[in-house]
């Protein structure tokens, strides 16, 4: 078998359950994987394409997963589609991760979840009906399979680590593992030091220090997050999650001092390196939005709704500045149906125990409520992320949003009251 030839398509067989709805993966392949797949050209001077292959749809004698593996170990590329977490895929996806340094490509549809232990690496968003999203996704698939056939870049966080603790030594690697082994266990303090120690012993590694920041950030430590992002683009320059996460963190120590930098220089190279990076889109959508720039933080805003598919984050925040400037709220059947698929995204996250990205999958639940017309769930869902607030930030962001709509007038059933219960919370927790 020329396996110099074959994409290998890691995802579930047949059908599954994925939050409230059934997803026919089998359709999925045969519709949008293996016809994008089959219609990449292999770089010039070789000739052909790639062909997709996966396992229940080979046709030899012999042990299934010994083929596999041989797919896994050996096969040019490997995409591999994360929707509904399944354990099999995660499997064989690290098994990939530490057989090649490149040539894996992570897909997922809509705003699935991603898990801490591969939220550093770009999961291209994609849906599968109607047609006209179908046909989207297969484009998707075909550039970045071309893309990623003639760059050749490193995209293994597993081998890359390896390398770099093999190339200084010392105790990060151990530290590390204890770190997330810790987080596992549900002690983020203990992760924290741990990450400190791994920094200690091995100062130049990117990947340990973005780890490190991004739960410092978790905790409120925005100073102390800020210098590890930096750190990092000492290291890689063209690291673009550390230039997201850097503006963030820039952004929320100038909303409290009002000393420059504001986010907004780091934000623009995030996504200048990473264009399809809704996050940071959205991150420089809010620093727009604070800096009074409307019209340009709304268009971030539809850009990251655009590329996210219609992340739950950038397309709530559009409607409440279309609001802001017309003066009154729309919400279209298009905007309707997209609220409904992050509802059903939102609300299986929140309902994880425990819950995913809280308490802001609780906030955005009770956002859509509010303007889905359920005044009753609206306010019931807010008490819920109220729960999971450590900080006054937090609902002081949710309250700071939803006041971009009373200050234009807008008023909606429960919309009061509910910015009445993150009052009474901010100061609970200040």
């Amino acid at each position: 078998m020329d396996y110099g030839r074959i994409c290998f398509v890691i995802m579930p067989f047949g059908t599954k359950t994925v939050g409230d709805k059934q997803v026919d993966f089998d359709s999925i392949y045969e519709n949008i994987f293996e016809p994008a797949i089959n219609s990449v050209a292999l770089p010039p001077p070789e000739e052909g394409n790639l062909e997709a292959r996966r396992t229940d749809k080979d046709f030899f004698t012999g042990d299934i997963g010994h083929e596999m593996f041989n797919y896994l170990e050996y096969s040019r590329f490997a995409l591999a589609d994360i929707t509904g977490l399944n354990a099999n895929v995660f499997y064989e996806l690290g098994h990939r991760h530490r057989a090649r340094e490149a040539g894996t490509a992570i897909f997922r549809q809509g705003d699935a979840p991603i898990p801490f232990d591969i939220n550093q690496i770009k999961a291209f968003p994609y849906e599968y009906a109607p047609e006209e999203q179908a046909a989207e996704a297969r484009a998707l698939i075909q550039r970045v399979l071309t893309d990623s056939l003639e760059q050749n870049r490193p995209d293994s966080p597993v081998r890359r680590a390896l390398r770099d603790q093999q190339e200084r030594g010392g105790d990060a690697e151990r530290l590390v593992e204890e770190a997330e082994n810790a987080l596992r266990n549900e002690d983020p303090a203990s992760a924290v030091l741990k990450y400190q120690q791994a920094v200690a012993a091995d100062p130049d590694n990117q990947l340990v220090r973005v780890s490190l920041g991004l739960l410092l950030k978790n905790r409120g430590d925005w100073p102390e997050a800020l210098e590890q992002f930096t750190a990092a683009i000492a290291l890689a320059h063209d690291y673009a999650e550390a230039y997201r996460e850097k503006g963030i963190a820039e952004n929320k120590l100038f909303r409290s001092t009002q000393e420059p930098p504001d986010g907004r220089e780091s934000l623009e190279k995030a996504v200048e390196l990473n264009p399809q990076d809704f996050d940071a889109l959205a991150s420089l959508g809010g620093v727009l939005k604070r800096a009074g720039d409307l019209a340009e933080s709304l268009e971030a805003y539809q850009r990251s709704t655009e590329v996210s598919r219609g992340h739950s984050y950038p397309l709530l925040n559009a409607i409440k500045l279309e609001a802001a400037q017309s003066g009154k709220l729309v919400i279209d059947g298009k905007t309707r149906l997209m609220l409904k698929r992050a509802q059903r995204s939102r609300e299986a996250q929140a309902s994880n125990t425990p819950p995913y990205d809280a308490p802001w999958s609780h906030f955005d639940s009770a956002e859509i409520k509010l303007y889905l017309d359920d005044a009753d769930g609206f306010l019931a869902t807010i008490d819920d992320g109220l729960l999971v607030c450590e900080h006054a930030w937090q609902p002081q962001t949710f309250r700071d949003s939803l006041a971009l709509l009373t200050g234009a007038g807008i008023s909606l059933p429960g919309l009061a009251e509910g910015i009445a219960k993150l009052d009474e919370s901010i100061e609970l927790l200040g």
